[in-house]
């Protein structure tokens, strides 16, 4: 793909992904996004014919920067639990999260990047807990996660969500941090 395309294909799914995080799937309209990527609506559906390929596009860049490896304050790697919480805890994350749920029970595209997108939480954490992606107690964890993530995006009280305890809830799977994780 040429430049100016990848850079036009670019401008539409940060503009999806801006409108996503912050009104949620029903503003995802092609007439929308087109005019917050300031383009013609025609430039949109020239890369993405259906909002479902918008839809499934976006998610993909979003689980791409979401699996990025992220860097603290200092410089140094992030950690991995960290930036989970980050993911998980974040109400306008979550909130999208929702979105894209919400549209994946009739669309096999969108099902498969979310079930890559556990995957890829699940192959962030395992090592730090001398796991494999697959191992249940390590898949168990990112549900319960993704559920408490659930369940905050409803609570009011953002001193709860900064105070939950990753550490605490692992040991409850039997995840220990392995001897070289430890911060």
């Amino acid at each position: 793909m040429a430049t100016v395309e990848k850079d036009v294909r670019q401008r539409i799914l940060d503009a999806a992904l801006k409108i996503l995080r912050k009104e949620g799937v029903t503003a995802l309209t092609q007439t929308h996004v087109a005019a917050t990527a300031g383009l013609r609506q025609s430039h949109l559906t020239y890369y993405f014919p259906r909002k479902t390929d918008l839809l499934a596009a976006t998610l993909e860049a979003s689980h791409a920067q979401a699996h990025k490896p992220k860097r603290s304050s200092t410089g140094n790697e992030a950690d991995p639990v960290e930036a989970v919480r980050a993911l998980m805890f974040d109400r306008n994350k979550m909130r999208f999260f929702l979105s894209v749920v919400a549209q994946a029970s009739d669309q096999a595209d969108i099902r498969a990047t979310l079930a890559a997108h556990a995957a890829g939480v699940a192959e962030q954490l395992a090592p730090l807990f001398g796991r494999t992606a697959d191992d249940p107690d390590i898949i168990a964890f990112v549900d319960m996660l993704r559920g408490m993530g659930l369940r905050l995006l409803l609570e009011t009280d953002d001193k709860r969500r900064a105070s939950v305890d990753l550490d605490a809830l692992a040991a409850r799977f039997g995840l220990s941090r392995a001897p070289q994780a430890r911060l």
